[in-house]
């Protein structure tokens, strides 16, 4: 499926493209090599039903599996591994993700979510095969993917808890969840908590933490707002609180919690567990959209 019927799907306006044909050689492309591609020096990826090219200073362009232009974008930035490109007469901002091999979706300057898997990408071979070294006095100036800590979000944190763990922090400072640490990149750390088959990624260049589950495609989740190099210090001991009594009111209650935008049902079970759990509470299966579009709520139990 593409853009376009997504973007319909979505209730999104869009632009009607002129009947714009893709002229290309297989026979030229066959001889690109995907060795050697980064963020800085790609200049076409293709996924399940078409492709993205650098079609001028730039400038990118969507075709569809018939060879059709689709949807012209601009691109905005680059970092190590990824090209952001923007649309801005549908709202709609992509992520080339070279590192992930996906191409990720958002709209409004919102969160983003994995849509394309990349099944092919290849250089330019004009451009600077590796990506610009900063100098180690700046490497060491910021906090990125390879020396970050701790992160914050509204609602919790995320802090490393001893070689190659992390632990996941509620607003009250309770711990709720382990991760193991599985893997860091220039701007990213991978987080796995096999108990429950879910994975993270810390994005310290968007600032934005991403959630999957099942090794599959990830959506935005929280915004990060803060973030440290410097290692978690270790909660302190505190004497337990006196026993409490009973509490006689019914323990089932529930409220309805902002999530972001929710897509669909499949959307809906990878979001509303998390945030669930940095409420402390769990989801009741139930969810709605408030406001269409950009935000929806998940029914949690307490």
């Amino acid at each position: 499926m593409t853009i376009l019927n997504r973007a319909l799907a979505m209730g999104l306006t869009v632009a009607t493209m002129g009947s714009t044909y893709l002229v290309s050689s297989e026979a030229a492309y066959a001889q690109q090599r995907q060795q050697g591609v980064n963020g800085y020096n790609v200049s076409e990826v293709r996924f399940n039903g078409g492709l993205f090219r650098e079609t001028g200073r730039g400038h990118w362009t969507e075709y569809g599996a018939d060879g059709r232009v689709k949807f012209i974008f601009r691109e905005t930035s680059r970092d190590d591994w990824s090209v952001y490109l923007d649309d801005s007469s549908r709202n709609i901002q992509l992520q080339i993700d070279i590192h992930r091999k996906w191409i990720r979706l958002g709209d409004n300057g919102g969160p983003m979510r994995d849509f394309y898997a990349i099944t092919k990408a290849s250089r330019n071979e004009g451009r600077t095969r590796t990506p610009p070294q900063p100098s180690p006095r700046a490497e060491r100036a910021r906090t990125n993917g390879s020396n970050v800590q701790q992160v914050y979000f509204a609602g919790g944190s995320f802090k490393t808890s001893g070689p190659g763990r992390w632990t996941e922090y509620n607003a009250q400072g309770r711990a709720i969840y382990n991760f193991t640490e599985t893997g860091r990149d220039q701007w990213s750390v991978y987080l796995d908590d096999r108990s429950r088959n879910v994975q993270l990624q810390l994005d310290l260049y968007r600032n934005w933490i991403g959630y999957g589950q099942n090794g599959g495609a990830k959506s935005d989740l929280y915004q990060i707002q803060s973030s440290s190099r410097v290692q978690a210090a270790a909660p302190q001991r505190r004497s337990p609180p006196p026993a409490r009594r009973p509490d006689p009111r019914p323990a089932n209650n529930t409220r309805n919690v902002d999530a972001g935008p929710i897509w669909s049902q499949q959307d809906a079970q990878r979001k509303c567990p998390a945030v669930a759990a940095s409420q402390g509470g769990q989801w009741t299966g139930q969810w709605r959209t408030t406001v269409q579009g950009k935000m929806s709520v998940c029914e949690i139990r307490f």
